[in-house]
């Protein structure tokens, strides 16, 4: 009897286990990456700031276009409103297999950098805030954090916190469709 309670408890617990495994869906920095390089292409859609304490349903909708380049496979340049004033570039590469950064090259001069950060969430790419360079994380405006969400390989959504004064100012948002 106690070695069927034995039996009976490790089934249960390897049962549990695996659930547990099973309901994490979410990326690692490898994974993050490979599926960065198939974004690869042209993106248009539509964008969204929204300052905090407004709700995103009042917020105004404009058009944004941005394209991805795989560098040699070994980073991912995103470019946003290219060949204007406001052009900026993301850079995405790997440290090893287990870790993911984002850095960000703002129209304003700064460069903040961010590492990526599992959710445990199917398709997300979330990266947090490490540090930036010509800027004070307290003071100086910046993108904070970046969240992506692939919906399908042609469909992808973001929200950016943009921070200024050591807090969060707005959130831009945007959904993305592949040019074909």
């Amino acid at each position: 009897m106690k070695q069927l309670k034995i039996a009976a408890l490790s089934a249960a617990t390897l049962m549990l286990s695996t659930t547990a495994l099973a309901g994490d869906d979410g990326f690692s920095p490898d994974e993050a990456f490979k599926t960065m390089l198939k974004l690869e292409g042209t993106w248009t859609g539509e964008a969204q700031v929204v300052p905090v304490g407004q709700v995103r349903e009042d917020a105004a909708i404009s058009t944004t276009t941005v394209s991805f380049k795989n560098i040699g496979n070994s980073s991912v340049m995103q470019t946003f409103a290219a060949g204007t004033p406001a052009e900026m570039v993301s850079m995405y590469h790997q440290n090893g297999k287990e870790e993911l950064i984002h850095t960000h090259y703002c129209a304003i001069g700064n460069q903040p950098s961010m590492t990526f950060s599992s959710t445990g969430e199917e398709g997300v790419i979330d990266f947090q805030f490490t540090k930036g360079t010509n800027m004070d994380v307290h003071a100086d405006p910046h993108a904070h954090n970046s969240y992506m969400k692939i919906i399908d390989e042609d469909t992808y959504q973001t929200r950016t916190e943009n921070w200024g004064g050591g807090q969060v100012t707005s959130y831009r948002y945007t959904t993305m469709k592949r040019v074909k």
